[in-house]
């Protein structure tokens, strides 16, 4: 008996010690997670004077985001930037990270990306053409990959001509900054893109410092609001729609289809919209391609319709080709009306989708509701999926509004 306790109070003092160890580690200083020391190999410096004056600081903001960080395995911190709750991303596994330290350290035309290495005098490396070659897919054969902009790359300046990096760059390093971006990760370079301030579904962007940015906290994980009263669920369900719209059309000359949609990805902010905080996986699309590349493209003004596997429904797959040789795709209303809205959610416990169980005064005052989620996530031959998702989204706010 005397030893059963003395292993218990032992392993409680080493949980303790452990724990103790873990909270010290989260409550160093920000300026030690940036790692800006290894600039430009880094996604930014315009928030470093913010972090250097203690203007951001982490802040666990209840016990779900002090777990997060004691466990964050991809790096995501909680913090506070002028009384706002922000979150802090690394946006990569430490292993990720130091995959790509080893990758610009032993690669000669990459040298003067490495901290620890002595500079080449002579060589000066192309990052124009290596930002192409991340942007161009390597013809769809990387599966590292994370953006992609097609059918071609030649719309890039322009793409990124409003973005904060290209104001605050030095001039000297922007390409270095842009091509670690889109290497490690393009979020920081798409939250510029698509700017919350512009009604766009995404985190309002606050800038990077080094290796680490800031952005707005949203709220909690759609995964959080399955249980929700259906008419809640119903209003989400609405912005979710609405977004594959804007992803798709909203942009004059691209159109921007994600590629790793889930529920764990998507947070729900204050007014019940659904806000996409997880950019890392991208298809941009120019619809105004140079006309060498346009002529390439026969079925250029057809929409592209993802019929693959349609009847394995919790199989997410797409045809990046097929997606980047048409003007417009369905894609982004088949990922949330297929995956979100409809069949499956990717887990064992809901495989109804988000919009399972609408109560019967709703399918008898609604009778199409039905019909129109069938149809937007797997539709038959003839039907659109992005005209059922639109009239979907139409009769939800429809709901919406007759219940108040």
């Amino acid at each position: 008996m005397a030893l059963k306790k003395n292993i218990v109070s032992c392993v409680i003092g080493l949980l303790a010690l452990f724990l103790g160890i873990l909270v010290l580690n989260l409550n160093f200083n920000i300026d030690r997670l940036t790692e800006k020391e290894k600039c430009p190999a880094c996604f930014g410096i315009s928030a470093c004077p913010d972090i250097a004056t203690n203007k951001i600081r982490l802040k666990y903001l209840d016990f779900y985001s002090f777990l997060n960080s004691l466990m964050s395995v991809k790096n995501v911190y909680s913090g506070e930037y002028n009384d706002q709750n922000v979150v802090l991303k690394k946006l990569a596994h430490q292993s990720e990270l130091e995959d790509f330290d080893k990758l610009i350290c032993s690669d000669p035309g990459l040298l003067e990306l490495c901290v620890n290495k002595q500079k080449p005098r002579k060589l000066k490396t192309n990052f124009q053409k290596l930002i192409m070659n991340e942007l161009s897919g390597g013809g769809f054969a990387d599966p590292d990959n994370k953006i992609t902009l097609c059918p071609s790359t030649d719309g890039f300046d322009q793409l990124i001509s409003n973005t904060q990096i290209l104001q605050s760059a030095d001039e000297k390093d922007l390409l270095k900054y842009l091509w670690t971006i889109v290497k490690i990760n393009p979020e920081p370079l798409l939250l510029q893109i698509l700017q919350a301030d512009n009604n766009w579904p995404v985190p309002k962007y606050f800038g990077a410092c080094g290796r680490t940015i800031v952005e707005e906290y949203v709220g909690l994980p759609l995964s959080s609001y399955l249980n929700e009263p259906w008419m809640r669920r119903a209003k989400i369900a609405s912005s979710l729609l609405d977004a594959a719209y804007k992803f798709t059309f909203m942009d004059p000359k691209f159109s921007y289809y994600l590629t790793d949609i889930s529920i764990d990805n998507i947070a729900v902010n204050n007014l019940d919209q659904a806000i996409f905080v997880d950019l890392e996986n991208i298809i941009i699309v120019d619809r105004q391609p140079p006309l060498k590349d346009f002529r390439k493209l026969e079925k250029w003004n057809h929409t592209h319709k993802n019929q693959l596997d349609i009847d394995c429904q919790d199989c997410y797959v797409f045809s990046p080709i097929d997606i980047c040789s048409h003007k417009f795709s369905d894609h982004n209303f088949y990922a949330v009306c297929q995956h979100i809205l409809g069949h499956g959610l990717g887990t064992s416990i809901h495989k109804h989708g988000f919009l399972q169980n609408p109560p019967q005064d709703i399918l008898k005052k609604y009778p199409n509701f039905s019909y129109l989620l069938e149809q937007c996530s797997i539709p038959d031959i003839s039907i659109s999926r992005i005209d059922m998702g639109n009239q979907l989204k139409h009769v939800l706010d429809t709901m919406i509004t007759e219940v108040r």
